[in-house]
């Protein structure tokens, strides 16, 4: 597609509804703002997606439809988008909209990536991050070297001063052991034991995070410790997370938004996976691990189990297995971040530096 970047004024990105998949498509808007430099950007998201896109430089109106809404009510919403005269958009729900607010370039309904076949005869997997790249593929943008974006704020990095105060420990690590579906959260009493032996075994200060609905889990968690660690359930919002996750060592995690988060700062992850495909929700960052059931019937990407609940192929992870990821990560972090963690900038996703004009660690 040809297209006069200087022309291009106003571009209309239409993203996912939910804080991690939200997360996986930032790229994608870096990616264009990179391309055109000088357009606004109108940004139709889910209610989680306001935080991250109202901080967004290059944002013009950031819409977060109201649900459930009646036929009238998107009628009302695609006239309102017609006459905004977008030069192009780029949807990422795979919805109609492109075809019908009345722009020359947009984004089509099928993904470049799964044309392509391997030679097995299979469409080939792609990480859901790469998978929304593709969808810009038809500008001719380069989508290598691509980067996510989270707010930063001197308000976040004060209040995760205040967590982390004065402490002897040389190593943190972040815990998630929430997450919406019970298929993918592994059990609190493993995650339990896993913070003990690592507050225990290698002096490392562990920090639990998640949102209210993981209050209930997280009580768990600590009911199975021997050890103390900082309580932060609720108390953590979106930018005072990333910001956190930017400066503790490890992040552990099951299949959920905080994985994500972890990969935008791009903080070691260990990610447990039991029905999803860790190959298109896996975590991105360097020095990461997938800690997965070896069941042959995963992954399944099922909301039930079809061998019944106490068959669920999480809960046969062993402790042993994630704690001998989580001692190989942390033993390399002095030698390689040091006193360096939680100052320097992401430039790009993987990529560090002590400051954006010098060379690359």
């Amino acid at each position: 597609m040809k297209t006069q970047k200087d022309k291009i004024s106003r571009i209309l990105f239409i993203t996912l509804s939910n804080l991690g998949d939200i997360i996986l498509t930032t790229p994608v808007l870096e990616k264009l703002h990179d391309e055109f430099p000088n357009a606004k950007f109108d940004i139709i998201t889910g209610l989680p997606g306001k935080e991250i896109f109202d901080a967004y430089p290059a944002a013009g109106e950031v819409i977060v439809p109201e649900r459930p809404r009646s036929f009238g009510k998107r009628i009302k919403q695609l006239l309102y988008l017609r006459k905004k005269k977008y030069d192009i958009v780029i949807d990422l729900k795979n919805s109609l909209i492109p075809y019908l607010v009345g722009t020359k370039f947009h984004s089509s309904l099928t993904l470049p990536g799964k044309k392509a076949l391997t030679e097995g005869g299979a469409s080939p997997v792609l990480h859901k991050r790469d998978e929304h790249l593709s969808k810009i593929s038809f500008l001719g943008v380069d989508t290598s070297r691509s980067r996510f974006f989270l707010p930063q704020k001197e308000e976040y990095e004060r209040s995760v001063d205040k967590i982390l105060g004065q402490t002897e420990c040389k190593l943190s690590a972040v815990i998630s052991p929430g997450s919406k579906s019970h298929l993918k959260r592994w059990p609190p009493e493993k995650y339990g034991k896993l913070a003990d032996k690592l507050i225990r075994d290698l002096k490392c200060r562990v920090f639990l995070v998640g949102s209210e609905e993981d209050a209930a889990t997280i009580r768990d968690v600590i009911s199975n410790m021997e050890e103390y660690a900082v309580n932060l359930c609720s108390r953590t919002p979106l930018g005072i997370l990333a910001e956190l996750m930017r400066r503790v060592d490890l992040v552990i995690t099951n299949d959920s938004a905080p994985l994500h988060i972890a990969s935008a700062v791009n903080t070691p992850t260990i990610a447990i996976f039991a029905p999803t495909d860790e190959r298109k929700y896996g975590p991105l960052a360097d020095m990461s691990r997938v800690i997965s059931s070896r069941e042959p019937c995963r992954p399944c990407d099922r909301s039930s189990c079809a061998k019944g609940e106490n068959k669920e192929c999480i809960k046969n992870i062993r402790l042993d297995e994630v704690f001998s990821a989580a001692k190989e990560i942390l033993q390399l972090i002095p030698g390689i971040h040091g006193p360096l963690r939680g100052r320097r900038k992401m430039i790009g996703s993987g990529e560090f530096c002590e400051e954006e004009d010098t060379p690359f660690l």
